[in-house]
C-alpha cells in the first residue's frame, strides 16, 4: 500500500510540475503585455491580488484534502477525498488561467480569434472542474433507484450508467464550446448549462444527506454551498457587467463560497459521528 501511495504522490507532483511549466510559459510569452494592461487600468491590480489570494486559498484546500486522502489506509481515485481534492486542484488551475484570460480580454488588444480560443479553453476547464463533484453526486441516482425499485441496481451497473451520464454531459457541452461562434455566445449560453449542473449537484448532495448515505462529507453544507455557488455566479455577472472594478467583490464572495464548500468536504454529518 505504501508503494501505491508513493506512486500516487509522484503522479500528483508530476502533474503539478507540468502545469507549473505550462502556466510559466503561457505567462512569460505575454508578460510585458500583461504588466502593461495592469498598469494602464487603474484599480485593476486589486482584482489581480484578489485572484492570486484565491489561488493560494484554493491550493491550500486542495493540499489539505489530498493529505487526508493519502493518510487513509486504503486509497482509491474514486474516494471522496481524492475527488474533493481534485475539484479544488482543478479550480486552482482554473483561476490561474482565469487571471490570464481576464487580462487578455480586458486589454482588447489581442485578436478576436485568440480571445475566442482562450474563452473556449476556459469554459472547457469549467466542465472538467465539475466532473469530480458530479461523480460523487451521481451516487444519489443509485440511492433513488434502489429505494424506489424492487430490484436493486448493483454497483457495476450503476458505474456504467454514471459513466454514460458524465460522457453525455461532457459531449454535449464540448460540442457547444467547439461550435460557439463568439465569446458573447459562450457568455450567453454557457451559464444556462452550468446552472443546470449546479442545481443538480446541490440536489444530489442534499438528497444523500437526507437519506444518510454520505458519511465522508456533509451533504447538507455542500448542497447549500453549491446553491450559494450558483447565486455567486449570478452576482459576479451582474457586478462585472455593472462595473469591471466590482470584480473584486465577486472574488471575495467566491472565496466565501469556496470556504463553505471546503467545510462541507472536511466535516462529517451528525449521523456519521
Amino acid at each position: 500500500m505504501e508503494s501505491k501511495k508513493k506512486k500516487f504522490l509522484y503522479s500528483i507532483f508530476t502533474v503539478i510540475i507540468v502545469l507549473a511549466i505550462v502556466f510559466s510559459i503561457l505567462y512569460s510569452l505575454y508578460w510585458s503585455d500583461l504588466i502593461t494592461i495592469i498598469l494602464s487600468n487603474e484599480g485593476l491590480w486589486i482584482g489581480v491580488v484578489a485572484i492570486i489570494s484565491r489561488v493560494f486559498i484554493l491550493g491550500i484546500m486542495s493540499f489539505v484534502l489530498f493529505r487526508k486522502w493519502l493518510r487513509q489506509e486504503a486509497i482509491y481515485i474514486s474516494d471522496a477525498y481524492f475527488l474533493f481534492g481534485s475539484f479544488f486542484g482543478i479550480l486552482t488551475c482554473a483561476k490561474i488561467y482565469d487571471l490570464f484570460f481576464n487580462l487578455v480580454f480586458i486589454s482588447g488588444a489581442f485578436p478576436s480569434e485568440l480571445i475566442l480560443l482562450l474563452a473556449k479553453v476556459r469554459f472547457f476547464v469549467i466542465i472538467v472542474n465539475l466532473m469530480p463533484i458530479l461523480y460523487i453526486g451521481l451516487d444519489a441516482i443509485l440511492i433513488y433507484i434502489n429505494m424506489n425499485k424492487n430490484k436493486e441496481m448493483n454497483k457495476k451497473q450503476f458505474n456504467k450508467l454514471r459513466l454514460r451520464i458524465m460522457l453525455g454531459y461532457v459531449l454535449v457541452t464540448t460540442l457547444v464550446i467547439i461550435l460557439a461562434p463568439s465569446v458573447d455566445f459562450l457568455n450567453l449560453v454557457f451559464p444556462f448549462v452550468t446552472i443546470l449542473i449546479y442545481i443538480a449537484i446541490a440536489f444530489m448532495f442534499l438528497f444523500m444527506y437526507k437519506n444518510k448515505r454520505l458519511v465522508q462529507a456533509n451533504g447538507l453544507i455542500i448542497g447549500i454551498a453549491f446553491i450559494c455557488f450558483l447565486i455567486s455566479n449570478l452576482i459576479r455577472t451582474i457586478l462585472i457587467n455593472t462595473d469591471l472594478s466590482l470584480g473584486i467583490f465577486a472574488e471575495l464572495i467566491d472565496i466565501g463560497v469556496n470556504l463553505l464548500i471546503f467545510i462541507g468536504f472536511i466535516s462529517k454529518p451528525k449521523y456519521a459521528k
